[in-house]
C-alpha cells in the first residue's frame, strides 16, 4: 500500500510541476506573420464567365476561383480558376490602392500552356450578395483567350462566405 500511495504522490506533483512550468511565460512575443502586399484584393471567388450576348459562357456555371499573392509578395497576383471550366492560372498586377487588376497582353497560362489577356479587372468591397444574401465583395474582370482571338469574355462573381449554405452556388 505504501509503494502506491509513493507512486500516486510522485504523479501528482509531476502532474503539478508540468502545470506550473507549462504556464510559465517564455518571454518570447506572439509572431505576426503580418499580411501580403495584395491582400485587398485576395481571397475565394465565385465566378461566372460570360460570352459577348451576356450568357454564361459555354452554358457554364458557377467556379471557384482565388487571387492571391505570388511568392515574390510584390504587386502581381495569380488568377486562378484551379483548373476548372476555362482554365485559367495567370499572373496580373494589382493596384491595391483602387482595388483594379490586370495582366500583360498574351501573359502565359499555366494549365494549357496558351496565353490570355486579363484586363478591367476590379473588386467591389461590399459589392455583392452570397447564394443566401451574406453581403461579401464582388469581382469582375475581362479575358481574351488566344484560343478564341479577337473574343472577349466577361467574368463576374461574388466572394466566398465562408457559410456551408453558400458553397457551390448556382445561376
Amino acid at each position: 500500500m505504501n509503494k502506491m500511495k509513493n507512486k500516486v504522490n510522485i504523479f501528482l506533483v509531476l502532474l503539478l510541476s508540468f502545470v506550473i512550468f507549462s504556464c510559465e511565460d517564455d518571454g518570447y512575443e506572439d509572431f505576426d506573420a503580418g499580411g501580403t502586399n495584395v491582400e485587398e484584393v485576395s481571397g475565394e471567388w465565385w465566378v461566372v464567365g460570360y460570352d459577348t450576348t451576356g450568357s454564361p459562357a459555354y452554358g457554364g456555371d458557377y467556379n471557384l476561383w482565388s487571387t492571391y499573392n505570388t511568392a515574390a509578395n510584390d504587386s502581381e497576383m495569380w488568377l486562378d480558376d484551379h483548373g476548372s471550366f476555362f482554365e485559367v492560372k495567370t499572373r496580373v498586377q494589382a493596384n491595391v490602392a483602387d482595388l483594379s487588376f490586370s495582366g500583360a497582353p498574351e501573359a502565359t497560362e499555366l494549365y494549357t500552356g496558351g496565353t490570355v489577356t486579363v484586363s478591367n479587372g476590379k473588386i467591389f468591397k461590399d459589392g455583392g450578395l452570397s447564394a443566401t444574401g451574406v453581403v461579401v465583395d464582388s469581382i469582375y474582370f475581362e479575358v481574351e483567350f488566344d484560343w478564341d482571338p479577337g473574343t472577349i469574355y466577361t467574368f463576374g462573381g461574388h466572394g466566398r462566405s465562408g457559410f456551408l449554405e453558400d458553397e457551390d452556388p448556382h445561376l
